[in-house]
């Protein structure tokens, strides 16, 4: 993905907050955004418990999904509000995937699959304390 892009969202949240406070007034999108931003924090701020964690570490994905949905929201805007709330939801989540590099996504999912595995790392060391 460059890097125009990604410049080009701000220019992107500003027409949309135009179009939308035409269309809905002002103060409904207003308090949207502070409400998204809200539920975004919440998203951020949740706690693990210690029970969840062995689930977190078996398959960590939804809980990732979860941390860059509750930051889109965060940002104010209704293009990062729609792919925030797009990633909630599992259904929706390979309309975004499309967008991700490719690099990436090998990366991503080489090592998912090599944690299924078992891997034995050996080595060598030398305790520093004895004489």
């Amino acid at each position: 993905m460059n890097l125009k892009y990604i410049l080009l969202l701000p220019i992107l949240e500003i027409i949309l907050f135009v179009l939308f406070g035409d269309y809905f007034g002002f103060f409904p999108v207003l308090s949207s955004i502070f409400l998204t931003g809200i539920f975004g924090l919440y998203l951020l701020r949740s706690g693990i418990d210690p029970k969840e964690i062995k689930e977190i570490a078996s398959n960590p994905r939804d809980w990732i999904y979860k941390k860059i949905a509750g930051l889109l929201l965060i940002i104010p805007g209704f293009a990062t509000d729609l792919i925030g709330i797009i990633i909630l939801f599992r259904s929706l989540r390979h309309l975004v995937w499309g967008f991700i590099p490719e690099k990436a996504e090998t990366y991503f999912y080489k090592n998912s699959k090599e944690a299924d595995k078992e891997e034995v790392i050996e080595g060598d060391y030398k305790d520093l304390d004895e004489k």
